[in-house]
């Protein structure tokens, strides 16, 4: 058993094209496919060993105590890192605190994330070696199981880091790196607007909301994940030919399609602001995530993203600064 203080740091994702598509069913029934980015607003997580057996958690940035922890055998009911915990069953006392640089409900995956840093600090604490494909499926399993259903496109954006795509057939995910050179990058980034609705979501109860449909035999959103899938295999060839003059007309296809799997994808205020980034010289943006509230990326030519960029904050919305992650998950101890 490990006895030093541990750390964990991993990134969070902005989906350019195909988030949902690695959802079951549907990827059970069809390869999903998803394009998507980590990008530098990390979660993190500590770990600090103590003298008697208690475990106790401290969410830090949400202001939120859990102590002791019950350790149950069914999830279904426990927050994620309690659950998480339960799963491992340290046979020592630990303090666990969790914090996070994006807000509560942002849509950039963060769930996913603190699953990975988490499943990868205590099994760093029990002394459990896993491999990658082990902790991403302990990550997304214990998630489901506490009642939330999700695919694996957060997860393996918080571990790999970079940008890829990732090909989504039934519980197995192959990961591709889309590699562009730094001044491609460079380009890209400079042209990329992260912007917070002010709306914090709870993907679990959208993303049920789709499954429902989709089980149903749902035409709309049979025909929108098809779509979805298409697009992502268009945004694969963008990256592939680095050109990038089509991005924001992907993005609003791909938001179309979104806002056609269910009504509770779409707020008020996210059209509110797709609205004004057209205006103001965008060309085109969609939502991150789940929808339902969280953050909208929006690809904009740069003499124009000034101004746009001032237009967002004009309606309380907040511009979030961010750079691609290439580092993914991180443990360490100081000692």
């Amino acid at each position: 058993m490990h006895r030093a203080p541990l750390y964990a740091r991993a990134p969070t994702r902005i989906d350019f094209a195909g988030g949902w598509t690695d959802l079951i069913p549907f990827a059970m029934e069809n390869e999903g496919l998803v394009v998507n980015a980590a990008i530098d607003l990390h979660v993190y997580a500590s770990l600090t060993p103590v003298r008697d057996a208690c475990v106790s958690l401290h969410a830090v940035d949400l202001k939120e105590f859990f102590y002791p922890v019950d350790v149950l055998t069914c999830l279904r009911g426990l927050n994620l890192p309690q659950a998480i915990l339960s799963r491992f069953r340290p046979n020592k006392g630990c303090h666990l605190a969790t914090w996070s640089e994006v807000p509560k409900g942002s849509g950039l995956g963060a769930s996913g994330t603190l699953g990975v840093g988490l499943v990868g600090l205590l099994s760093a604490f029990v002394e459990k070696k896993l491999t990658l494909c082990q902790i991403v499926d302990i990550a997304a399993g214990v998630k489901q199981e506490t009642g939330i259903p999700c695919g694996k496109q957060d997860h393996y954006a918080g571990l790999l880091s970079g940008i890829n795509l990732l090909r989504c057939r039934g519980k197995s995910v192959k990961s591709i790196p889309l590699r562009l050179t730094e001044d491609v990058l460079e380009e890209l980034h400079h042209s990329l607007l992260l912007v917070y609705t002010g709306e914090s979501h709870f993907s679990g109860g959208i993303l049920q909301n789709v499954i429902d449909a989709y089980k149903m035999g749902n035409r709309r959103t049979h025909d929108a994940l098809k779509a979805l899938r298409r697009i992502a295999d268009e945004m694969k060839q963008i990256f592939e030919t680095t050109n990038f003059s089509d991005l924001g007309q992907l993005f609003d296809e791909n938001w179309h399609f979104q806002k056609q799997l269910h009504p509770s994808v779409n707020t008020e205020r996210i059209d509110e602001l797709v609205d004004i980034g057209k205006k103001s010289g965008c060309n085109g943006g969609k939502v991150c995530g789940a929808g339902g509230g969280g953050c909208l990326v929006f690809h904009c030519n740069t003499d124009h993203i000034d101004s746009a960029r001032k237009a967002f904050k004009a309606v309380g919305a907040r511009v979030i600064p961010f750079r691609f992650d290439f580092e993914g998950l991180r443990i360490w101890s100081p000692e």
